[in-house]
């Protein structure tokens, strides 16, 4: 099971990786071009809003019912009858979204002939004019993701953003400045370049659902066991994505009430602080939830309990020094990334102030993906929507006392908050659903992880100082060299810690890459005909 689940979150991990690296570029040369004005404020707010209603429609809710679903036909009746109720949620959500988007775009005709529009709301209508399509083509995807999951195929699924990173590079590079001088101009063509990049995810998709059994066709089935039971599950599941959507929508819309460019250091420090989210809590979430349905379909609780607490120990073993290590260098991470062209010294300050709050919260993040996906295998949609819709009253109480003394960094914070309580109180409900989770193994390794974390905290960023002190050049060249120097040595201080402080994982980790290179020279020494070592 561990092996499964590690190979399946490594290679969504992986790929994962090469699009936060590739996402890490595309907001440096977004930056440099947009910086954090009223015009990127607006592109972000209109861009954050398909992909909302994306993760509410999508990857969201509907996946989260049909994944326990889809898994349980699959085991059950095989892959024709999962392909046959594949096509059928599939024909639901193509033609539900295109009356939707038909009437989202009339609306926003209309709406654009209001003669007294300011000039930034304006402007995000007018991207979301573009941008809204882009819904369709990304929801299918998710569709598509959560049917290649359940067959085990994890590659083409996890190529969707890597896709939609290079477009946009080459969107804020080579296209949009070539569409017009003005920054309105630019954002606009850069809308029309995603709305491609969309397509080009859900293509790439094909030939693995092909291989898959699945070919995508209308069926019309109403009547169907799997709906009802997808029917049942999917309306609390809505509520329960919603209730996160609607906190970040709220979020977004507050950001304007801080000032110009707030939203702009909102994004910025999220999509910092998603680099570890993205990398290791969604990789490992998303392989999580058809491995524990595949075990609660076959009513294996027992595995399906080791799965969870295995993920959370596994996943917090690498944010809670990644939390730490960001909130060290925030500043000069920050710097070195986005300080140039219009981003300018206010900007990094505001950014990095941001980032700091919303890291506080990162364990919280990661570990509500995972729980929520225990939930959800368990065919209970309700809980995680009972407890998101209190974390959100929590985060409004904690907006409106946030924002006037902190601006956007009170609006992280209370993020970060609001995501602490989710997290707890799920854990809470969890045990108490399934008897015998084994929590007390999870918070013994989390104190010994902590501190191990806090100690490589100080660490680097004492040598964060030394390696800019000591080294000569441009500013730039002088940050490359603290920031990654202190990362690197720090990385090996927290091995070494682990080991004094004995952490399981860490010892896991080396047994399993012992056994791995001793599997590979067993497999070497069989193909030379040779008996192994």
């Amino acid at each position: 099971m561990k092996s499964q689940l590690l190979k399946a979150a490594g290679i969504i991990g992986l790929l994962t990786l090469a699009s936060r690296i590739l996402g890490m570029i595309r907001d440096i040369v977004s930056a440099k071009s947009f910086g954090t004005t009223w015009q990127w404020d607006a592109f972000i707010y209109a861009f954050m809003l398909p992909n909302f209603m994306r993760r509410l429609v999508g990857e969201g809710a509907l996946s989260s019912a049909f994944i326990p679903v889809y898994a349980e036909i699959l085991e059950k009746k095989g892959k024709e009858e999962a392909a046959r109720f594949g096509n059928l949620i599939f024909t639901l959500l193509f033609w539900g979204l295109t009356l939707f988007l038909l009437a989202v775009e009339v609306l926003i005709f209309f709406l654009l002939k209001w003669p007294s529009l300011p000039p930034v709301v304006r402007l995000t209508l007018e991207l979301l004019q573009v941008l809204f399509p882009y819904l369709l083509f990304i929801s299918l995807c998710a569709l598509s993701m959560g049917i290649l999951n359940c067959h085990r195929r994890f590659f083409s699924p996890s190529l969707g953003p890597v896709i939609l990173d290079i477009v946009w590079i080459a969107a804020v590079v080579w296209i949009s400045p070539v569409g017009g001088s003005r920054p309105e101009e630019r954002v606009l063509w850069l809308a029309v370049c995603l709305l491609v990049s969309g397509a080009l995810q859900l293509g790439v998709q094909i030939p693995s659902l092909l291989r898959s059994g699945f070919s995508a066709r209308f069926v019309f089935d109403f009547l169907h066991p799997g709906l009802r039971k997808v029917g049942r599950l999917v309306l609390p599941a809505i509520l329960g994505f919603a209730i996160v959507q609607i906190n970040i929508f709220v979020d977004m819309t507050m950001g304007f009430w801080a000032g110009p460019g707030a939203n702009s250091s909102l994004w910025y420090g999220n999509r910092l602080m998603q680099f570890p989210l993205g990398v290791f809590a969604i990789a490992m979430g998303t392989a999580l939830l058809p491995t524990i349905s595949y075990h609660t379909a076959r009513q294996e609780m027992e595995e399906a309990k080791r799965a969870l607490s295995f993920s959370l120990r596994s996943v917090f073993f690498i944010i809670f020094p990644a939390t730490v290590g960001l909130m060290v260098l925030a500043t000069p991470i920050v710097r070195l990334l986005f300080e140039r062209g219009e981003f300018d010294a206010v900007s990094t300050a505001r950014t990095s102030f941001t980032l700091l709050c919303y890291t506080i919260g990162l364990f919280a993040y990661s570990g509500q993906k995972l729980v929520v996906a225990g939930f959800y295998a368990l065919q209970d949609t309700k809980t995680p929507m009972k407890v998101g819709a209190a974390a959100l009253l929590l985060n409004l109480l904690f907006n409106f006392l946030l924002i006037h003394p902190m601006k956007e960094a009170g609006l992280a914070l209370s993020t970060s908050i609001s995501g602490i309580f989710n997290f707890l109180f799920l854990v809470y409900l969890f045990e108490k659903r399934i008897a015998g989770f084994n929590v007390r193994e999870i918070v013994i390794s989390s104190v010994r992880i902590l501190a191990a974390s806090l100690v490589m905290g100080g660490a680097a960023w004492y040598l964060f100082k030394v390696f800019y002190a000591l080294a000569s050049g441009p500013d730039s060249l002088r940050l490359l060299v603290g920031v990654f120097g202190s990362i690197s040595i720090s990385c090996l201080i927290y091995a070494g810690l682990c080991l004094v402080f004995r952490v399981r994982e860490m010892q896991e980790a080396l047994r399993w890459f012992r056994e791995s290179r001793s599997g590979r020279r067993a497999s070497v020494a069989e193909r030379m005909g040779e008996e192994p070592l």
